[in-house]
This record gives C-alpha cells, sequence and structure tokens, in this order.
C-alpha cells in the first residue's frame, strides 16, 4: 500500500459515519476520535451553497455526488491494487525470485453499498439491513477483523529487489546492487510498479491528497450546515419519542456499546429501527445529500486546478490498470 492509501485509511477510521457507510470496512469505527477539519490546502466559498429542490431519499447510495468523478470507486480501487500485486510479483519474477503479496482480510461491502464511490458517506441507509444487522457490517463483523494483512516473510534480499534502497552508499559501485545478475532499481520493484500505475516515479496509488482533502472538507461543511443540523435535531426529537436519547445519527451510529459484539444486540436492533424510521420520516438523508452537494460543486468550481489533476490521476490508473490486466 502506497502512503497515500495509508493515509487515506488512517483517515476514514476517524469518521465513523465514513467508516459505517462503506461497506468494506471490516471492523467497528474508533468512534473516541475527534473527526478532522476541513483541510487548508482547499479553497472553500465565503457562502453556504444554495440548495434547489430537495429530493426525498432513504438512502443516498445510487445517488450521483459530484466528487465521484475525481476519486476511485470500489471496483477501480480493487482493480488497482490487482494490477499493482501483479506487477510486482512480475517484477520480483524477473530476478528469479518467488513472492506471494500479502493477503487481505477479506474485506466486504454491504449488498447495498454504493457503486459509483467508496464510501456512501451518510452512514447505514437501508432500512432492513438495519432491522437485521444494526450498525454491524452485513453477516456482522468477520473473525480477525481488524488483523493486519498476512504474508510470507521475505528474506533480506528479497526485501531489497521489492522496496529498493534509498541508500545512496549501498547503490554506489558498478551500476548499483544486484541480485541474481540484475541491478536493483532505487525503488525496487514496488517503485516501478508504481511509476507504472502513475506514470510518474512519484507518483501515488489511489485518490490524489487534495480530493481526499476535499472529500471530508465537504463531508464536515455539510455535516455543520444549519440545513443539516436542522433535520438532525427533529430526528433527535423522534428518537427520544422511541426512547432513546441521542444528538444526531453519528451519536447512535457511534455509540460504543455496539463495539462489543460481532453481532448486534436486540438493544442495537431497536435504535436502529427507530433510526431508520425517524430518518424516513425527516428525510434526513434526502436533506444531508442535497447539501452535500452542493458544497461538493462548490469545492469543485473553486479548486479546478488540483480537481483536474485528481481526475487525470484517477484516469491514469484506471487505463493503466485495465492494461496490466489484459496482458
Amino acid at each position: 500500500m502506497s502512503s497515500r492509501s495509508a493515509r487515506s485509511a488512517v483517515t476514514l477510521t476517524l469518521l465513523p459515519l465514513l467508516l459505517a457507510g462503506c461497506a468494506s470496512a471490516a471492523g467497528s469505527p474508533d468512534t473516541d476520535a475527534a473527526p478532522p477539519s476541513p483541510r487548508a490546502s482547499v479553497r472553500t466559498a465565503a457562502a453556504p451553497p444554495t440548495v434547489g429542490a430537495t429530493p426525498q431519499l432513504d438512502s443516498a447510495n445510487a445517488e450521483p455526488l459530484p466528487l465521484d468523478p475525481y476519486l476511485l470507486n470500489a471496483e477501480q480501487q480493487s482493480a488497482v491494487e490487482r494490477a499493482q500485486q501483479k506487477l510486482i510479483v512480475r517484477c520480483m519474477a524477473s530476478f528469479g525470485l518467488s513472492y506471494a503479496p500479502p493477503s487481505g482480510s477479506g474485506s466486504r461491502r454491504d449488498s447495498d453499498a454504493p457503486k459509483t464511490r467508496v464510501d456512501s458517506r451518510y452512514g447505514h441507509q437501508n432500512a432492513a439491513l438495519m432491522a437485521k444487522w444494526g450498525y454491524h457490517p452485513e453477516g456482522g463483523v468477520p473473525a480477525g477483523a481488524g488483523a493486519r494483512p498476512s504474508g510470507p516473510s521475505v528474506s533480506p534480499e528479497m526485501e531489497l529487489v521489492l522496496r529498493g534502497t534509498a541508500d545512496a552508499a549501498a547503490r554506489a559501485g558498478s551500476g548499483g546492487r544486484t541480485v541474481n545478475g540484475r541491478t536493483v532499481s532505487a525503488r525496487g520493484c514496488v517503485g516501478e510498479a508504481v511509476e507504472e500505475l502513475t506514470g510518474s516515479p512519484d507518483g501515488g496509488i489511489g485518490d490524489t491528497e487534495f480530493a481526499d482533502d476535499a472529500k471530508f472538507t465537504t463531508l464536515e461543511q455539510s455535516r455543520n450546515d444549519p440545513r443539516t443540523q436542522a433535520v438532525f435535531r427533529q430526528w433527535s426529537q423522534c428518537m427520544k419519542d422511541a426512547g432513546f436519547d441521542y444528538a444526531d445519527p453519528l451519536a447512535a451510529l457511534g455509540d460504543p456499546q455496539w463495539r462489543k459484539s460481532p453481532t448486534p444486540t436486540p438493544q442495537e436492533l431497536k435504535v436502529a429501527t427507530a433510526d431508520a424510521g425517524c430518518r424516513h420520516a425527516h428525510n434526513v438523508v434526502g436533506v444531508w445529500y442535497a447539501v452535500d452537494a452542493g458544497y461538493q460543486q462548490q469545492v469543485i468550481a473553486a479548486n479546478a486546478a488540483a480537481m483536474a489533476e485528481a481526475k487525470a490521476a484517477v484516469e491514469t490508473q484506471v487505463r493503466a490498470a485495465a492494461r496490466v490486466a489484459a496482458g
């Protein structure tokens, strides 16, 4: 995984709504961590966006968002990761080394997960799944969730070929370090795979840092917008009428009680069922989605050059992954 991918993965754990909405999440979110603030690198508009007609939505998972083209979706992300692994294995074999990439922990996506993005942004939205699985991923939390990917131990020689070396002294001499008669590049097989997929030796696999920042900035903006906060208050009163005291949907989603078992408790199912009903009654998802889309349009307009670079990065990786898969 590139440093950019690792950064994105760490950031995701800080926002319960993103992690719960992302059906590939295998574990429970860290709800004690503070959510990230809007990023200074992202220029935002001075005034909140004007929102026209607000759709009536129980789920926005099938709805497009303006930032979608600037971020890898789940299918694209998997294709790029597979291509990266294939390139690394091929490169290692060229040095006469048999290498098996680390095996993942079997990440999954819920059946209603969005197709156009990795996360659904607004938490659990399918009333039927919430009634059955509460705030847990569909099927419950898998055994071993959260464990680091496992892989075979590698020798120092294999590690050198895999990662290369940043040590100038180690590369010095007649063309640098060699293994089985071949010269090891400075960035190793991992670096060569990154360059093949991104078109740059300094590229990064996954979303650009700016697009990632824009995603979280707009989410925080839409979450704190007065229009969204107004329906949160309506939702909260609806939950109180049902016997549950939560300030907003994120508080219900992030209740630490839900993390204590791999499957939902009867209490969790009651809360989740009431949550879905109150979301529907006050069109929480519809309002939040409309406001969110407005902020995303503003960010795209205010950061045209950076957004164009983000879109180009996605397209470059997708095309490269397709070439690798084809041959």
